[in-house]
């Protein structure tokens, strides 16, 4: 299916916006290919109320960035070196700078790829953006080289509407691993479950409550975040039983220390509009077992029981259930979350990201075979 093509010289990824953790795979894969001309396009910066968390996006480190580049700038972007040349867009539809892009790629036969999330598929709006993709998508079914589809429900989304499951890669975001310090041992035998996040009830926060007090106090519940349902949440656990610490929205620099002091992290999201889910990735190279919803993207490593468990939505008592799987089976030991730090790092990291980006880029130009899928490496250590 693949034919040779030209040695590439130019990688170009189109960003909707500047972000941290996208930072850290472009700085890996510039290390890995210092040969190559790596630039992120993106059509705004770093978000206020991204800025407003703490959030911050490092300077460049072998890659040039261009932040809302004029039509010309897109156009010659695109038109120099188009045989040697590969785009990646994150995402084809509303951004600005990535439909001139998509634009100018046409015009120009120019090479490039895809990497997105799935769409919302449920309920009606669900099944209207399926048909407005499968109706307005041809073009990119018949000429992007590949698509990386993250998450879970990224790859049958795509093939649900036509793409070739050949050009369809699992994908993920890669992020930096964070410095690990040992874990802080808990001061009693009850387990230690976080949540960090938004509190809004689509991220199945009331599930979790309604799961812990199944559990007959045989656990606290550590919360980091904010949200409209805070103060309901509050009430939730007083009189569901639960015995929860509220510490409110936590600087990125506070939240490696927060994964140090709990044994297992819950993301019960209802929906999937939530995406791949980061803080599933950061647990985990932390050490921290984790448990999730079928919706979040992230969920797809939790097949590996040495990561946690993945649970259908709206059941607080699978939730329970996987819990004490975790603990009865050993799976929270120290020994257990030193192996699942270094298991993580090797298939989550910017580093792991950008050797498996490579791998998929050297496959599309028919110098190599078809990678394995990212989750399903080491698959021993499971």
């Amino acid at each position: 299916m693949h034919t040779d093509s030209p040695a590439l010289r130019r990688l170009v990824i189109w960003e909707p916006s500047l972000s941290p953790h996208k930072a850290d795979f472009f700085t890996a894969l510039a290390r890995l290919n210092p040969q190559l001309e790596l630039i992120c396009c993106a059509d705004k910066e770093l978000s206020e109320s991204r800025r407003a968390l703490g959030w911050s996006v490092p300077d460049p480190i072998g890659y040039t960035t261009l932040v809302a580049p004029n039509l010309q700038t897109i156009e010659s972007l695109v038109a120099e070196s188009v045989s040697s040349s590969l785009h990646i867009f994150s995402g084809i539809r509303w951004v600005p700078t990535i439909l001139k892009g998509l634009t100018s790629i046409k015009a120009n036969k120019a090479r490039y790829a895809i990497m997105s999330e799935p769409r919302v598929a449920s309920g009606w709006s669900g099944a209207l953006r399926w048909l407005q993709s499968w109706g307005e998508e041809r073009y990119h079914r018949r000429h992007a080289a590949f698509i990386l589809a993250i998450g879970r429900n990224g790859p049958p989304w795509f093939t649900s509407i036509g793409y070739p499951a050949e050009k369809v890669i699992p994908f993920a975001y890669f992020i930096s691993p964070p410095i690990v310090k040992p874990h802080i041992p808990p001061s009693t035998e009850k387990l230690r479950i976080g949540y960090l996040g938004r509190l809004v009830k689509s991220k199945g926060i009331f599930d979790v409550v309604d799961a812990l007090a199944q559990l007959n106090g045989r656990v606290t519940f550590d919360i980091a975040g904010g949200g409209p349902e805070a103060e309901a949440m509050k009430a939730h656990c007083i009189s569901a039983g639960v015995e929860a610490t509220f510490r409110g929205v936590l600087p990125m620099s506070e939240i490696n220390c927060f994964f140090r002091q709990i044994d297992v992290l819950i993301l019960a999201s209802t929906t999937s509009d939530d995406g791949w889910g980061v803080v599933v990735s950061e647990a985990l190279m932390c050490g921290v077992a984790v448990v999730a919803t079928t919706t979040v993207g992230a969920s797809i490593v939790l097949d590996r029981s040495l990561f946690g468990r993945c649970v259908p939505p709206n059941n607080p008592t699978a939730i329970a259930d996987a819990i004490e799987q975790l603990r009865d089976t050993g799976e929270l030991k120290p020994a257990k979350r030193t192996l699942r730090t270094t298991t993580a790092v090797n298939i989550l990291s910017a580093y792991a990201g950008a050797e498996y980006l490579m791998q998929v880029i050297s496959w599309s130009d028919g110098h190599g075979a078809r990678p394995q899928a990212f989750y399903q490496k080491h698959d021993k250590c499971s």
